[in-house]
């Protein structure tokens, strides 16, 4: 159905047409009114003459409204050229009763006549009838007036109905081009944070630096792969979470304390946008452990339902933080963007800074995914 309303193709609008006229010529058929009852004339000349009549009254109406949709309102009323739109259109109307009204007297009235089109028992119109409903056909509800601003609010409503759309797909398309350039970020950002650390462990542990090579083929078999669709499992996703947590337990060994928890209820695998959150737990390492020189400490806290997730991540800093503007670089700044993009008013973010932590609080609902 919508195919048939707002294709352009040649035939569909051809096909849409005959629907519309056919639909308004059996409604003219059923509605209006005649100076004669089945009663008087019989159902079956009754019948034969609102036919007749209605099918001429049809081939009129088009006639005007076509004139109008294609001609006067896109060359004159579009342009904004109003007050000859409004001259031009007066002429039309007073003309269309002209012809309305000659068309009555020649196949509805005068029986002289070769175009008087005779019923059995079908008196003809009298001259004034002829002009009465010269008016009438094209003012009443069946009328030409009507059946044109039908057609004219139909066809604007089309045209409005399709910018708009065109409108939300520029935006869908501004909105995932302006994803892929995060996206994008984010795999160079994790990557430079990732290869420094490994280049710390070659300084004095070769063989925790070839574990941790390990561990990052896979990240980056997870970026490339998965990071490339929009959606990916929960489970997925936290599993590169933990795969990037050891990364860094490798790194600061027994001098770390760490508490994880992984509450996963959804029966079934929930799904969401990927590499959404390594940004927070990236950030408690190189912002928070590496530059605490005793207990450093990392706490993680993720559930999952049908209804969304809850990710709860802190850490430990040191008593002189370093300045609040390190905090926006780029991997929270781009999820910040993220979550505005994908989870427009499902999702909340709370981030909070004390003396000696720092903790991050980030609540989406995945239920509409």
């Amino acid at each position: 159905m919508h195919h048939f309303i707002f294709s352009s193709n040649r035939r569909t609008r051809i096909c849409r047409h005959l629907v519309f006229w056919l639909g308004w010529y059996f409604y003219m058929v059923c509605t209006q009114v005649r100076n004669q009852t089945p009663q008087e004339i019989g159902m079956r000349s009754f019948v034969i003459y609102q036919l007749a009549v209605s099918a001429n009254r049809l081939l009129l109406q088009a006639l005007f409204c076509y004139t109008m949709i294609y001609y006067l309102v896109p060359r004159y009323f579009v342009k904004g050229k109003y007050a000859l739109f409004s001259g031009i259109f007066l002429i039309a109307v007073v003309s269309l009763y002209y012809i309305t009204y000659l068309d009555y007297i020649y196949i509805w009235s005068d029986v002289r006549s070769p175009l008087y089109f005779k019923v059995d028992q079908v008196k003809p119109l009298s001259p004034f009838m002829s002009r009465y409903f010269a008016v009438y056909s094209n003012i009443h509800f069946t009328g030409s007036l009507v059946a044109c601003s039908m057609i004219l609010t139909a066809r604007y409503f089309k045209r409005w109905y399709q910018k708009q759309r065109e409108n939300e797909m520029l935006l869908q398309e501004n909105a995932l081009a302006e994803l892929q350039l995060l996206k994008a970020q984010v795999h160079p950002h994790f990557l430079f944070n990732t290869l420094n650390n490994i280049y710390a462990l070659t300084m004095d542990n070769l063989p925790r630096a070839s574990a941790t090579v390990r561990k990052l083929s896979g990240m980056v078999s997870y970026m490339i792969r998965e990071g490339a669709e929009p959606w990916v499992a929960v489970s997925k996703e936290i599993n590169m979470l933990l795969d990037y947590i050891g990364l860094e337990k490798i790194r600061y060994g027994d001098r770390l304390t760490m508490d994880i928890d992984i509450d996963q209820q959804a029966a079934e695998e929930v799904m969401i946008a990927p590499l959404l959150l390594i940004p927070f737990v990236e950030n408690c390492f190189k912002h928070g452990a590496s530059r605490m020189i005793e207990r450093p400490f990392v706490s993680l806290s993720v559930k999952t339902s049908a209804a969304g997730i809850d990710f709860n991540i802190c850490n430990s800093t040191p008593e002189r933080p370093q300045e609040v503007e390190g905090r926006n670089r780029i991997g929270l700044v781009n999820v910040r963007k993220r979550l505005e993009l994908i989870y427009p008013g499902r999702h909340q973010l709370v981030i909070e800074t004390a003396k000696q932590w720092y903790g991050v609080h980030l609540r989406i609902d995945l239920k509409k995914q």
